[in-house]
């Protein structure tokens, strides 16, 4: 690889990295947090400086097939670590800040942050509303808060100022130390906790970065970079999930821009029906940053069942469902033909998969209510694990064993190929089946000349065989990790067998939330840190796909 054209072509990667974390913190400035303005002023100026670095360092040069491998694969670890920075900024640890930034920008959407209670980044005012001050603190004093906690529970109490301010001791600190915290009683000594984030900024952030993360940043890059030539036909195929790497368009960056403004329609009208909803305007950008991208980053803890609306449940899964189908589909329907959606085999099979899997849930699911009541729970987890969403509008968890089990299928299936999904991918799962299924014809009538075909069209072989060892190499990377993961967290009672296997299963597979200890309503704060850094290689391996990764690891790779 020639490392010199590679570092200049990346720092210009960093340049447009560096101007997109000015967004978060123009919106840090209108909601008035100046944390959050000089975390990401300070991030910004950091990656600037980073991409100017490497950019003198590097040379002018046309890229190669190396150098653009190279680019999407650190294009990404470099994506995470900048965007890690203002979490580090606001006081979270760098393992989870990096945990955190990989989930955002490679749309997995697993979170550290904790909903329970006001030690995280957000309070659920259905469970702290009306607290006692005085035994909420005792509560939080039981046990050493990490200096980011104790900070944003400190944050958290000061927006509460009614009345007369109140001194309270200390909460002890994780390394030493204590906070102090001026909080205010309200009426009869009671207080109502905020139910909206305390740093607007950061959580526009999470949500901003898995937008980014959808489409692809590197596809953005490619979209508005000038005369990549060759190269951008290599970071497209590097880029671009699925097995089959065919553009709309000759050129390149046509295709990427069709691709964007296709994704920016979408969003668009998402946002407008979802503020038409009843929405605030913020949630809906965020919770449309995240079902677009299928990245599943609420600003609320809850998700989107914290909105308590069967239209709203609707609009997500809808948009949902489109984002998780193929977006040159989207293109053919809206400029060529009409029934392009309908009439290509992996979108039909996806379609089926969505049906047969909400309706086996509504029998074994264990759902209360009504049919249509169940019908909503059903079909919104079933579409949002499908497409590797992971938001949620009922604790999963809780649903019988077979309704779980159908879940964590779904979480290896993924979407269609080119979307903003994850996983294996509808397309690549068909051709398995299929596959398998002339292989026994094959069996039975060993003469026979048969060929496998999606729809009407046959499978070139150059695309099949590349979809069967992609799915032996997922399985087995799966079986992998998941063995490391059991390994370093084996002193840990609390992760169960289920919580192993459904952690790298949505790692790995970009969905989000997983079962047991890390389920939705819980995070993944309590995994080692060995384990999460694991599961942060997870996450990029599946998001690219894992052939760029593992391409790195070749010594050929390296030689010049």
């Amino acid at each position: 690889m020639k490392t010199r054209v590679f570092l200049r072509i990346f720092g210009t990667l960093l340049k447009l990295m560096g101007v997109l974390l000015l967004v978060p913190g123009a919106v840090a400035a209108f909601y008035r947090e100046p944390t959050g303005v000089v975390a990401f002023f300070l991030t910004s100026i950091a990656t600037l400086l980073a991409a100017l670095a490497c950019e003198r360092l590097g040379v002018a040069e046309e890229m190669g097939t190396k150098e653009g491998l190279a680019l999407v694969a650190f294009g990404w670890l470099g994506a995470a670590f900048f965007g890690a920075l203002p979490y580090v900024f606001c006081g979270m640890g760098l393992v989870d800040a990096l945990f955190e930034s990989m989930s955002g920008f490679t749309t997995t959407g697993a979170s550290i942050l904790t909903e329970s209670n006001a030690q995280g980044y957000w309070i659920i005012n259905q469970t702290l509303a009306d607290v006692s001050l005085a035994s909420y603190l005792a509560q939080a004093a039981d046990r050493s808060l990490t200096a980011a906690e104790g900070m944003l529970l400190n944050s958290t109490l000061l927006q509460s100022i009614h009345n007369a301010t109140v001194g309270t001791p200390g909460l002890p600190i994780a390394g030493g130390g204590a906070i102090g915290l001026n909080a205010t009683l309200g009426l009869a000594g009671r207080m109502a906790l905020p139910e909206e984030p305390t740093y607007f900024g950061l959580l526009f952030w999470r949500s901003f970065s898995q937008w980014l993360g959808g489409m692809g940043i590197i596809l953005l890059f490619i979209a508005i970079l000038p005369k990549l030539g060759v190269a951008g036909r290599q970071l497209y195929k590097a880029e671009v999930p699925g097995p089959d790497k065919d553009a709309l368009t000759p050129r390149i960056r046509q295709t990427a821009e069709l691709l964007w403004w296709i994704y920016l329609l979408l969003s668009t009208a998402q946002v407008v029906l979802l503020v038409g909803a009843g929405m605030p305007l913020y949630d809906a950008l965020c919770n449309m940053f995240a079902a677009m991208a299928t990245g599943g980053f609420s600003p609320q803890a809850a998700s989107i069942a914290a909105y308590k609306s069967a239209l709203i449940d609707g609009i997500i899964v809808l948009f949902m469902f489109l984002a998780g189908a193929n977006f040159a589909l989207h293109y053919k329907t809206l400029y060529e033909d009409r029934t392009a959606l309908i009439k290509d085999a992996e979108f039909r099979f996806y379609a089926l998969i969505i049906l047969l899997s909400t309706a086996l849930i509504m029998i074994w699911g264990g759902l209360s209510g009504g049919i249509l009541e169940r019908f909503r729970y059903a079909i919104f987890q079933v579409v949002s694990v499908i497409t590797t969403t992971g938001f949620f509008t009922a604790d999963f968890d809780q649903w019988t064993p077979a309704a779980r089990f159908v879940l964590i299928l779904l979480m290896f299936v993924g979407a269609c190929a080119g979307s903003t999904g994850g996983a294996i991918k509808v397309v690549r799962l068909l051709m398995v089946i299929k596959y398998g299924h002339r292989e026994l014809l094959r069996a039975l009538h060993p003469k026979i000349v048969s060929t496998v075909k999606l729809g009407s069209t046959p499978v070139r072989d150059d695309v099949l065989y590349p979809s069967i060892i992609f799915f032996a190499l997922y399985i087995l990377i799966f079986a992998v990790a998941t063995l490391l993961l059991g390994a370093v967290s084996a002193g840990d009672p609390g992760m169960s067998m289920e919580a192993l296997i459904s952690a790298v299963a949505t790692t790995l597979g970009n969905v989000g939330p997983g079962l047991g200890q890390v389920g939705p309503t819980l995070s993944f704060s309590e995994v080692h840190p060995a384990g999460k850094m694991l599961l942060f290689l997870c996450m990029w391996i599946g998001r690219l796909e894992i052939i760029t990764p593992l391409v790195l690891l070749l010594p050929e790779f390296w030689k010049k």
